[in-house]
């Protein structure tokens, strides 16, 4: 594992965490954050990806406001703190310093066979890479504001799979209804309901961690990037 430096496409100088896999000739991951920066919980899942077969790089996505974020979610000051980042953010340069990041793995690991997989923010903007880089598929973890991104995602957008916590807030019933009757025209796209499972389910140590449903979302991701991403 180690900290790596890119080049947005404005030439600007930005970090990454990197972490190899064990395994040679092995695909990757683009490990996109929460809101709370490339802190203790996404270089934990960046450890534990890489350790499943997967080269992967969490870049850090903040920088353009504040570089080397690393915010603690259960305080509430540091909380705020992620929400207020998120909001000033410009999407569109964001997704472009994804693929900046998927353009440095495939050159690192000498091949394509590059997901997307990113949880809460993250998990909306693994949507957007769908469509708008160049990874093989996408998995989306607990994504916020996906009804209104996945109707307008276009066809030619990559298979993505979608985790969704039934007792997520930001995911009322409406909003996974309109969610799923989205995904029901675009190939290879897949949803998967977690039942008395909240928002991050899925994160290391989290107040709403549930180790059983995140086994079960890990091991349908891997599955889902095996037949996508190889």
């Amino acid at each position: 594992m180690s900290h790596i430096t890119l080049i947005s496409k404005e030439g600007k100088e930005f970090d990454a965490y990197f972490v190899e896999a064990s395994t040679i000739n092995a695909p990757g991951i683009v490990l996109v954050q929460e809101i709370f920066g490339v802190n203790a919980a996404m270089r934990t899942a960046a450890e534990r990806w890489a350790s499943l077969g997967y080269n992967v790089i969490c870049p850090d996505l903040f920088w353009r406001k504040e570089a080397g974020v690393d915010l603690e979610p259960s305080k509430p000051e540091e909380f705020a703190r992620g929400v207020e980042l998120m909001q000033s953010m410009d999407e569109d340069l964001t997704v472009a310093d994804l693929e900046v990041a998927r353009t440095w793995l495939a050159r690192q690991i000498g091949n394509v066979r590059i997901a997307g997989l990113g949880y809460c923010w993250g998990g909306r903007l693994a949507v957007r890479m769908a469509a708008d880089t160049g990874v093989k598929c996408a998995v989306s973890y607990y994504g916020v504001g996906l009804e209104q991104l996945i109707p307008a995602t276009p066809a030619s957008a990559v298979p993505t799979l979608l985790h969704i916590a039934a007792l997520d807030s930001y995911v009322p019933e409406p909003v996974r209804e309109t969610i799923l009757a989205a995904i029901k025209d675009k190939q290879g796209w897949e949803a998967h309901l977690y039942a008395d499972c909240d928002h991050a389910f899925a994160r290391p140590g989290g107040v709403h961690a549930d180790e059983a449903a995140a086994r079960l979302a890990e091991e349908r991701s891997l599955a889902f990037m095996q037949q996508h991403a190889g």
